[in-house]
């Protein structure tokens, strides 16, 4: 049990180190790119688990990618992750990081995809400013309470925010409250 606690724990480390140092050799070209061919395989990953993703995006005003990572240990979780948004009624994408903190009884680390599913211009606004600012809910079925439309699997992060949790790898057991923001990435933007 020890040795697995400690491989969870170097995992999580060297997990952290290399996103940090990706993130500080890359030039702002190489990472959007990294991000614009991670958001298509986020959506790829996701329209296989959840088959209501495929029309959630295409029904929504905009949606959001975002590959993350966790990190638990104690009583303190940190969750940071990156992506792109997208707005299907202007084109325009905006480049975004996402950071999570939880507290309560946290272990392990992991891997993990987010889409979020934006219903209108207000939430889209919310969105794209940092204004969104989510905590976790316990739901299976989402609904955007202004279209009446629901998508099995999703989960109400705002109001006008749907987002889809997909685990990549890794284990975390946690018992937490947790609070998460996410911001318009300045340096890429």
């Amino acid at each position: 049990m020890k040795r697995r606690i400690f491989q969870l724990v170097l995992f999580a480390l060297v997990l952290v180190m290399a996103s940090t140092a990706f993130a500080a050799k890359a030039s702002p070209e190489e990472q959007r790119a990294e991000l614009d061919g991670m958001r298509g395989k986020v959506l790829e990953r996701m329209y296989q688990k959840y088959p209501s993703a495929e029309e959630a995006v295409q029904d929504a005003y905009a949606y959001c990618t975002i590959s993350a990572s966790s990190v638990k240990w104690g009583f303190i979780g940190d969750n940071h992750g990156r992506g792109m948004a997208v707005n299907n009624h202007t084109g325009e994408k905006i480049y975004v990081k996402m950071k999570e903190v939880s507290l309560g009884i946290n272990f392990g680390a992991k891997e993990y995809d987010l889409l979020f599913i934006i219903a209108n211009k207000k939430a889209w606004d919310r969105f794209i400013s940092g204004n969104i600012k989510f905590g976790s809910e316990a739901v299976v079925d989402g609904t955007d309470s202004v279209n009446g439309v629901s998508y099995a699997g999703a989960t109400i992060a705002a109001e006008g925010v749907q987002v889809y949790q997909l685990d990549k790898k890794g284990l975390a057991i946690e018992a937490t409250f947790k609070g998460g923001r996410i911001s318009p990435y300045r340096t890429l933007n």
